[in-house]
C-alpha cells in the first residue's frame, strides 16, 4: 500500500533526527577518484536513501493504486525508440553484439507493448536507460527512467502521470530531515511539493499559445523553427513558467508531430500536431533545474500514418517493421504511457543545479569514472 511505503520513509526521516544541522553538498567531481567520494561523503548515504524511497513509492503507487505489472525489461534492443531525426533529441549509442548491429536502450517503452497485447493492461518499469548525446545540467548518458504504458487514450494515461508525480511530492513532505541536510531550500521543496499535491488536475497551455506568450513577453528567440515545425527552448520553458507565474507542473500540450517520435499518433484536428504533452516544472532556486520533467502521449493506432511519420522524419522503417506489425494484429489495442526521469525530479525539487548531483554514479562521455 502507499501509505504503508510513506509511513517508512516517515519512520526512516524521523532517525535522521540527530543528523539536522549540517548542509551537504555533493563533492566536486573527480573522474578518478569519485568512488572514494562516494566511500567517505555523507552525501552520498543521505541520496541513497532518498533514491530507495523514491523508488519504493513508485512500486507503491503504480501496482497498488493503478494496478499496473512490473516489468523486467532489456538494457540492450536492435531499434532505439529515439531515432536520429528531425523527431528527436538524443543520439543512441551503438555497438556491434555477436555480429548484430545493436543499441544500448534509450527508453523501455517498446518492451511494453507486446506484453500489453499479451494480456497485461497495464504496465511499468524503472530501469536504466542510455543516450549517446553530449551530457550537460540537463542530460546524463546514463539516467533512470520509470515508464508506464498502458492500454486506453492520451487523457487515461495523462491521470496516471499526475497521479504519479503527486504521489512522489508525498514523499517529500514526510522526509523534513532529509530535506534539512540535502535541498538546496527545504522551505521552497516543502512548499512546491504541497502546491503539487494540492493541483487535482495540472495545467495546460498549448505549444502555441507558449509560442504566443513567449513572444509578447519578449522571448522570440526562445522559439525555434525549422522546416519540420516549431518547440521551445530549455530558457523558453523556464521563461513561459515565470510568465505563468506557475507554483506547481505545468504540461506544454500540442506538439509538432515531426518534431516528436514517430510513433505519437497526430491530432485528429490537425496532422501536423501530434496528442503528446511535456511536463514542466518551474525552477526552485534561481540555478534550480526547472523545465521538461515529463514526456507522454498516445501512440500511432495505425500502420499507414506510422509509414507516414517515418517517411516525414526521413526514418528507414526497415527496424521498426516488428513494431508496424503489432498494429496489424487483431487483439490490438490502442496504447499511451510516459517517462519520467528520476534524476530530474530529484534535481527539480531539490533545486540542484545539475542533474549529476542526483545520481550515485554519473556517467559523461569522455569522463573515465571508477568504478
Amino acid at each position: 500500500m502507499i501509505e504503508d511505503a510513506l509511513n517508512k520513509a516517515r519512520e526512516e526521516d524521523n532517525s535522521l533526527v540527530n543528523e539536522v544541522g549540517v548542509e551537504l553538498r555533493h563533492p566536486q567531481l573527480n573522474s578518478e577518484e569519485y568512488y572514494l567520494n562516494v566511500a567517505r561523503d555523507p552525501y552520498f548515504k543521505f541520496l541513497s536513501i532518498l533514491r530507495h524511497h523514491i523508488h519504493a513509492i513508485s512500486n507503491a503507487y503504480f501496482s497498488d493504486v493503478v494496478k499496473a505489472r512490473h516489468m523486467d525489461l532489456f538494457l540492450m534492443t536492435s531499434s532505439v525508440s529515439s531515432p536520429s531525426g528531425p523527431g528527436s533529441n538524443s543520439e543512441p549509442i551503438a555497438l556491434t553484439f555477436g555480429g548484430h548491429n545493436t543499441y544500448l536502450t534509450d527508453s523501455s517503452q517498446f518492451g511494453f507493448e507486446p506484453v500489453l497485447i499479451g494480456g497485461i493492461p497495464r504496465a511499468y518499469c524503472y530501469l536504466a536507460s542510455m543516450r549517446g548525446e553530449d551530457p550537460d545540467k540537463r542530460h546524463l548518458n546514463q539516467f533512470y527512467h520509470c515508464e508506464y504504458e498502458a492500454q486506453g487514450n492520451f487523457v487515461e494515461a495523462q491521470k496516471v502521470a499526475e497521479g504519479y508525480v503527486r504521489a512522489l511530492a508525498s514523499l517529500i513532505c514526510v522526509m523534513p530531515n532529509l530535506l534539512s541536510i540535502i535541498s538546496y531550500d527545504k522551505s521552497a521543496t516543502i512548499e512546491i511539493a504541497k502546491a503539487t499535491i494540492g493541483k487535482e488536475k495540472f495545467q495546460e497551455i498549448t505549444l502555441a499559445e507558449a509560442e504566443r506568450l513567449l513572444k509578447e513577453h519578449g522571448y522570440s528567440e526562445d522559439v525555434t523553427e525549422n522546416e519540420h515545425g516549431k518547440d521551445i527552448t530549455n530558457q523558453g520553458e523556464k521563461h513561459l513558467l515565470e510568465i505563468l507565474k506557475a507554483t506547481a507542473p505545468i504540461w506544454l500540450t500540442e506538439l509538432y508531430r515531426d518534431r516528436v517520435p514517430f510513433y505519437q499518433k497526430p491530432l485528429s484536428s490537425n496532422t501536423d500536431l501530434a496528442l503528446t504533452a511535456d511536463l514542466l516544472v518551474p525552477q526552485l532556486v534561481e540555478e534550480g533545474f526547472g523545465g521538461e520533467m515529463l514526456g507522454m502521449g498516445e501512440r500511432q493506432d495505425s500502420a499507414e500514418e506510422m509509414y507516414e511519420s517515418l517517411r516525414r522524419q526521413g526514418v528507414d522503417s526497415a527496424p521498426y517493421e516488428w513494431y508496424i506489425n503489432i498494429r496489424r494484429l487483431p487483439q490490438y489495442k490502442t496504447t499511451a504511457g510516459f517517462g519520467l526521469g528520476i534524476e530530474r525530479f530529484i534535481s527539480w525539487i531539490l533545486g540542484f543545479d545539475s542533474i549529476y548531483k542526483a545520481i550515485l554514479y554519473p556517467r559523461m562521455k569522455g569522463d573515465r569514472m571508477n568504478p
